[in-house]
């Protein structure tokens, strides 16, 4: 019996060596295969020999192209997804070999066109990566990055801040004071109001619409609340804000790059909460018209639309308005779909060339330094 159970268990060893070969050359396989992927979009270069122009890039965290068909369903064309003079779609990994990209690598992939571990803000292999914010500031144009959540949110602070890990929301907000960006917009005024001693060492602070106009140097604006729907001084919309911003930042000489993101498709998407989540789209859809419009008006100005990646999994299949479900959610996490890449403007260029998330910052920065 017991030259029987050693036989055994030797086998069984056998099997389990066997087994973690065979894993380990297919977990290895895979890390190699999208350490290729990678590097084949990173290794791409943007050649733009236009002219130089402002650039707007608005970002739906969370928003894939089955928001969008939702959506319609929902409330009839959207500006955004009808009006573009391009419509494409882009890819969102990021350097995770396993799942998909959550939104402090994404935002560090829309705005320095280098992948990044999930979880990074700004950097990677420990080093600063360029934003194309700091780009603009270097060229001496004004900034400025807007979200209807706080601005040390991920999304936001891609575009404003260098640290390992989103959760150094200290270390971020720092960095964003120490940026040299001429405006920040948000909400979460409960976390920024304690702080307003400290923020107003290099910003105006202000907690009311009213007060942006009127206000002078760099301003920190940070509501209650960014709602579908203004509702008092503390709580603009993102149509308003962004409309403010573009008063601000136009009047410069040099031009100027401004981020938007509309935050809360993806927390909506998370709760698997669809007509939450679509009122919201339809929130960004009048964020995006009105700036549109604003660019037209100035001139010069590209409109760049896109996502970070998407939320939930959602599936949708022709349904109707009324058939619209949050069953149509297949998870509560982000997903490795594609999303929506949408420009609006009178530009030179192949957009078909843009084909991953990385590329939207590298085209951003060659048309900045044209």
């Amino acid at each position: 019996m017991e030259n029987t159970t050693k036989k055994w268990l030797k086998i069984a060893a056998i099997v389990l060596a066997v087994l973690i070969v065979a894993m380990s050359a297919t977990l290895g396989g895979m890390a190699a295969a999208h350490y290729a992927k990678v590097s084949e979009v990173e290794s791409v270069q943007i050649e733009y020999n236009g002219e130089k122009l402002n650039i707007i890039l608005m970002i739906g965290d969370g928003m894939g192209f089955n928001h969008v068909k939702a959506a319609t369903a929902e409330y009839g064309d959207l500006f955004f997804a009808t009006s573009a003079d391009y419509a494409g779609s882009v890819t969102t990994f990021s350097r995770d070999v396993f799942g998909p990209t959550d939104s402090a690598a994404a935002a560090t992939a829309l705005a320095s066109g280098t992948k990044t571990d999930n979880g990074k803000v700004g950097m990677y292999g420990g080093k600063d990566l360029m934003s194309t914010t700091e780009l603009a500031m270097s060229l001496g144009m004004a900034t400025g990055v807007i979200a209807t959540e706080g601005v040390d949110g991920a999304t936001p602070a891609g575009f404003s801040a260098h640290t390992s890990s989103r959760s150094n929301l200290d270390e971020i907000l720092q960095d964003q004071l120490n940026s040299g960006i001429d405006l920040f917009f948000g909400s979460n005024s409960e976390r920024y109001e304690p702080l307003k001693g400290q923020i107003e060492k290099s910003y105006t602070y202000v907690d009311a619409y009213s007060d942006i106009a009127g206000s002078s140097g760099k301003i920190f604006a940070a509501f209650d609340e960014i709602p579908l729907a203004a509702d008092g001084e503390s709580k603009p919309t993102l149509a308003s804000l962004a409309v403010a911003a573009l008063d601000i930042l136009s009047k410069d000489a040099d031009g100027f790059f401004l981020m938007i993101e509309e935050s809360h498709i993806d927390k909506y998407s998370h709760n698997n909460q669809l007509a939450d989540a679509l009122e919201h789209v339809k929130a960004y859809d009048n964020a995006v018209k009105a700036v549109v419009e604003y660019a037209k008006e100035i001139g010069n100005t590209i409109v760049i639309v896109t996502a970070d990646h998407e939320t939930g999994g959602l599936q949708y299949n022709g349904e109707t308005a009324a058939q619209l479900s949050d069953d149509m959610y297949t998870k509560g996490s982000h997903s490795k779909a594609d999303v929506p890449f949408y420009v609006f403007g009178d530009v030179d260029y192949d957009f078909a060339q843009v084909t991953d998330n990385t590329l939207i910052a590298k085209l951003c920065q060659a048309i900045l330094a044209a």
